[in-house]
């Protein structure tokens, strides 16, 4: 996880990019949110963790790739399975780590490579990628039927798992969801990026020509399942304040967990994972104990 988030280089490219809008159209400036690395730097197995390589098509053809994590041990028989989807940057190998402790809770895991990540093919962009997370929950669920699906996204992981969950969440009997700061707006995030420089102030008008459509704080309203919701305070990539817009706009059962330290480390925390397990299990806030205990 760590150092593992290059949002948003978008001051550097969105000049350029603007002068790519007349030829292929506004939505390839969402192109600029996606930083690929192909070469691994680690496996599950690296981990002690038992895994398969599954290969996916999306709709449009393109290759996919992702880990089959299996839950093991004394927990192997549980019911719950999580696609889990990561960060903006390099690839599944470098975001393992969020999620390898859940295989050990008895929890099945389909870590998933977007487009052009990793061992993917292709371009990631909007809304393709979101053709991608299709292809993976729909091999869950021929796979696995009965198992309990929770999607689990961290930052723009997160903003993609709102926008699946309003899409196709029915569909595949998607049962809960876990966020881990997600933004409220493209347009909005890349503004905040740019600002916090006086060079990127230059760039900022160029921001009204992303594309909106895919704004989780306005997807948000239409999710009715159980949301866990974790942002740090301490978040120096996604302020806290925009993953509370989201939150805010939920409308179904939702907690929000208060977390510390970097971008996307909560699961470094004992505490975090140990509810966020509950909550995968349950899929309820139900009885969660989300005011951290005092040491003695």
């Amino acid at each position: 996880m760590k150092g593992s988030y290059r949002l948003f280089g978008i001051s550097k490219a969105l000049f350029s990019a603007t002068l790519m809008v007349l030829l292929s159209g506004c939505t390839s400036l969402t192109s600029l949110y996606f930083y690929p690395q192909e070469v691994w730097i680690q496996t599950p197995a690296n981990l002690g963790l038992e895994y398969e390589d599954v290969w996916l098509s999306a709709a449009d053809g393109t290759g996919l790739h992702a880990w089959w994590i299996p839950a093991q041990g004394s927990t192997s028989q549980g019911n719950q399975v999580v696609l889990y989807l990561h960060g903006n940057a390099e690839n599944i190998s470098s975001h393992v780590r969020s999620v390898a402790w859940m295989p050990e809770q008895g929890i099945d895991v389909l870590a998933l490579d977007y487009r052009g990540f990793g061992a993917s093919e292709g371009q990631a962009m909007m809304p393709s990628v979101l053709q991608d997370i299709e292809a993976a929950a729909a091999w869950i669920r021929q796979t696995y039927p009965a198992k309990e699906l929770v999607v689990v996204g961290q930052s723009i992981g997160a903003a993609l798992a709102v926008n699946f969950v309003v899409e196709a969440g029915e569909r595949y009997q998607v049962q809960a969801l876990v966020l881990e700061a997600p933004f409220a707006g493209f347009p909005e995030i890349a503004r905040t990026a740019l600002t916090s420089s006086w060079l990127g102030w230059i760039f900022v008008p160029a921001t009204w020509l992303i594309p909106s459509d895919w704004d989780p704080q306005d997807k948000a309203a239409q999710i009715h399942i159980p949301t866990l919701m974790m942002h740090s305070k301490d978040d120096q990539v996604i302020p806290v304040q925009q993953g509370r817009k989201v939150f805010n706009k939920l409308s179904g059962e939702h907690c929000w967990l208060d977390t510390n330290g970097p971008h996307i480390a909560s699961y470094l925390d004992e505490y975090n994972r140990l509810i966020s397990q509950k909550f995968i299990a349950r899929q309820s806030c139900a009885a969660l104990a989300l005011t951290r205990p005092q040491a003695p």
